[in-house]
């Protein structure tokens, strides 16, 4: 067969060749990004053209879920952020009865979250390493969170010193900066409607914790980044890593939440909580008892929307090396 019949009926790449596209996946299991994550990428050759994602994770809580069992069920959503996922559905619960936590059990309780939030970070610090193939940081970032995610206080200050060594290790390397900078840039102008650490690090200063009274004993100040490439992203999470050991030092007490006593029957409640990717909230409506209505709102979606502009006719290494500085989580996805 002639190339003009090989190639007839195919798409024209930008560079004027003409190739045929590949749809590839790299989910749910690829090295680097997380566990449950759909991820096709279609390349032309060896430069993306499209991209689709989605979740394999399970879905949300059953209606005429009992209350009491809410925060255990959406819990369970989000392995990536159990802790905060819990806080959140006993924020709503709170909302909904009125009572809520006196000002030391509220700052015990947004400790916990910033021992999430540390662990995370450092678990996402690890899942870029491993793609990257620094397996010394992979090794360190990978200790260091599972030697923190149950940790007191004392215990989190003893390692605190070890953390922050490790963060400034990272800035200083050079390898890192070279391989990220400049890659998934995201402008202010594209950066709508996105939260967390993301949006931070394109400057936007949006952070569910800066309305949060608990927050403000504590001194919080959000933190920005002004690049909104993937090399912004690392240092916004390296720099909240920071921050958040800050915040649990201060708080000097860590405090996992409980639903309150009695529970509400029935009534409608709404919260919000800054999980480690960004703003969750909570709609919750209870009849007799049970969780009739239950709708959570989580980051994902608006940050899994940013992979296909972001990577078009990106090469295929920095596209995987772009996403993975997203931190998608798939577990965590709209209920």
């Amino acid at each position: 067969m002639s190339m003009v019949g090989l190639t007839e009926g195919k798409p024209v790449s930008p560079d004027g060749l003409v190739m045929e596209w590949i749809d590839a996946p790299f989910g749910p299991f690829f090295p680097g990004l997380p566990g449950g994550l759909g991820l096709t990428l279609t390349l032309d050759g060896d430069s993306v053209v499209r991209a689709a994602v989605s979740s394999h994770a399970s879905g949300p809580p059953a209606p005429d879920l009992a209350a009491k069992d809410l925060p255990d069920r959406l819990a369970a959503l989000s392995p990536l952020a159990p802790g905060a996922l819990r806080e959140l559905a006993c924020r709503a619960l709170e909302s909904v009865s009125g009572i809520a936590p006196g000002p030391d059990a509220a700052t015990a309780r947004a400790a916990a979250v910033e021992r999430e939030r540390v662990a995370s970070h450092l678990n996402w610090l690890a899942d870029l390493a491993r793609q990257t193939g620094l397996s010394w940081l992979e090794r360190r970032a990978a200790a260091l969170h599972q030697g923190l995610r149950a940790a007191g206080t004392d215990e989190i200050a003893r390692r605190a010193p070890a953390i922050r060594a490790l963060a400034g290790r990272v800035r200083r390397t050079p390898l890192l900066r070279d391989k990220l900078a400049g890659i998934g840039r995201i402008g202010t102008s594209g950066a709508e409607g996105i939260v967390g650490p993301v949006a931070r690090a394109t400057g936007l200063a949006t952070d569910a914790r800066a309305d949060d009274p608990a927050y403000a004993e504590l001194g919080f100040a959000t933190l920005t980044q002004t690049s909104g490439d993937a090399w912004a992203r690392l240092s916004q999470r390296l720099a909240e890593i920071g921050q958040s050991l800050d915040l649990i030092a201060r708080a000097g007490a860590i405090a996992l939440p409980e639903a309150p006593a009695p529970l509400p029957r029935d009534g409608h409640g709404m919260a919000s909580l800054e999980t480690p990717r960004g703003k969750a909230t909570l709609h919750l409506i209870l009849k007799d008892g049970s969780a009739g209505t239950v709708h959570l709102t989580t980051p994902f979606a608006a940050l899994a929307a940013l992979v296909e502009p972001m990577t078009r006719q990106m090469e295929l290494a920095e596209a995987l090396t772009a996403i993975a500085s997203l931190d998608l989580d798939p577990w965590g996805v709209d209920a």
